[in-house]
């Protein structure tokens, strides 16, 4: 209670002291608390952005190198090299991709349905179109196999039914599906055949006949706005009512065999585009196609943040510095100006450690007070500061500067989904890093105030304090 009641003494004693050192530290941990905030938020926002934004790849035909290294078919049309689905999944494991999205397909036929369009197709050869045979993909033991009426699609992520995003389809009954062997079909299919949610029915590949059937259950009809024959043809194999839709899972833990497949690939930066490359072209990519990165979608989401963060931080650096050095000069002609007062109560008996520890309290109470008046202003300051920090990022980026990475590799100016939108607004906010940060900040700041004057003050024995004040 002594030493709480003298440090109450002295606060008040040595107010004009302490209101000098209580602005300086209340400015201070205003700066330092808006510059955890927008450090903690942008290092949450990196995390997120990254996870969900990478610098998008895609495959593109160099024509010039399409009519130099292939030759046209009998039709005089060059044909783009083949993409095999092994060498799909052998490029998703490059050490640059963050993730990997895959579409997989299947012309299925199944008895117990009856599809849209279904007959369409045997009857046009049956009229002698195409010469009268049916033929499929590769062969079979059949010399003629049953014509397909419909196609199974496996997504390895939701995201990916561009439709259901643009609003041209939508989930009628039932959920999307999250479970092996769920299927998604359209209403216009779901009536035709009297499917029902929970219903299953089997389905056989048509171009492969090694592949064993594979069973599926309705958990999801979804309504249909699209055009049904977008081709213009009138077969149950491009009817797009016929498409059932599963996860990517389900096709390929049943068979990859036969698997028409498809990947997007999203590196976890632009700068790896080279790496990504050169393991492409060492796993079979064609050198007729080059590899193009979006790099200016993937720098227009999570640029500003970086530099938010790298500014945050040098931000904080500067306030620490030329903070801490204002404080500890406040610090050693404070304490000199209460040598005399310290030099009495040593000389009353007083250890050192508990004139430490009275200078120390008083540094305390004074944080405690600064802290009161210096979070809720670097709390009102940060929005703003981090608006114009990100507003300042995107008049920069307005033009972005494309560079070629090497042979074959081109910075794309396309953007994907969400990454089209620069992000211009960032809601800043508490973290618990950001929290840990400005409470390892403020207990520094509250030893330096009077580091430097403790160990000025106590070095010195009592008679030689007293004697100097003489």
């Amino acid at each position: 209670m002594y030493l709480i009641g003298n440090t109450m003494k002295n606060l008040v004693r040595n107010r004009g002291r302490y209101l000098l050192t209580g602005a300086v530290l209340t400015a201070l941990l205003a700066a330092v608390a808006v510059s955890t905030m927008l450090h903690g938020t942008a290092s949450r926002l990196i995390d997120t952005y990254t996870d969900r934004f990478g610098a998008s790849v895609s495959f593109t035909t160099d024509l010039r190198k399409l009519i130099t290294l292939t030759k046209p078919d009998e039709n005089g049309q060059f044909q783009d090299p083949e993409i095999t689905s092994e060498q799909y999944l052998a490029f998703s494991q490059s050490d640059a991709v963050k993730n990997t999205l895959f579409q997989g397909t299947r012309q299925v036929y199944c008895d117990t349905l009856q599809t849209l369009d279904q007959g369409n197709e045997e009857a046009f050869y049956e009229a002698g179109g195409w010469g009268g045979v049916f033929q499929g993909a590769s062969e079979t033991d059949a010399p003629q196999r049953q014509a397909p009426n419909a196609v199974v699609l496996g997504y390895s992520d939701p995201d990916m039914m561009e439709d259901f995003i643009a609003g041209h389809r939508q989930l009628d009954e039932g959920h999307f599906f999250s479970a092996l062997g769920e299927v998604m079909v359209s209403r216009d299919l779901a009536d035709r055949s009297g499917l029902q949610l929970g219903d299953c029915f089997t389905l056989q590949d048509v171009n492969h006949a090694e592949v064993p059937p594979l069973t599926l259950t309705v958990c999801g009809i979804y309504l249909d706005g699209t055009a049904a024959q977008a081709d213009g043809q009138d077969w149950a194999v491009t009817n797009r009512r016929n498409e059932l839709l599963t996860s990517f899972e389900t096709l390929s833990q049943h068979s990859m065999a036969g698997l028409w497949l498809t990947a997007s690939y999203y590196l976890k930066s632009p700068d790896l585009a080279p790496d990504f490359e050169t393991y492409v072209r060492e796993h079979g990519l064609s050198p007729v196609y080059n590899v193009s990165v979006d790099a200016e979608g993937y720098n227009r989401i999570v640029k500003p943040v970086q530099s938010l963060k790298s500014l945050s931080k040098a931000f904080l650096l500067v306030i620490l510095l030329a903070g801490g050095l204002v404080l500890i000069l406040l610090s050693m002609l404070g304490v000199r100006e209460r040598k005399y007062e310290i030099g009495v109560l040593r000389a009353m008996g007083m250890p050192k450690v508990q004139v430490a520890l009275g200078l120390l309290t008083e540094s305390f109470a004074v944080l405690v007070l600064c802290l009161s008046i210096g979070l809720p202003l670097g709390n009102l300051a940060a929005q703003p500061a981090a608006d114009a920090i990100l507003a300042g990022q995107d008049a920069g980026n307005e033009k972005q500067i494309q560079s070629n990475y090497g042979d074959g590799v081109v910075l794309s100016t396309e953007n994907n989904g969400e990454a089209e939108t620069p992000m211009q607004h960032v809601d800043v906010l508490w973290t618990q890093g950001s929290i840990g940060l400005l409470a390892a900040v403020s207990l520094g700041l509250g030893l330096i105030t009077n580091a430097a004057g403790i160990w000025y003050i106590t070095r010195w024995e009592p008679m030689r304090i007293l004697a100097e004040r003489s």
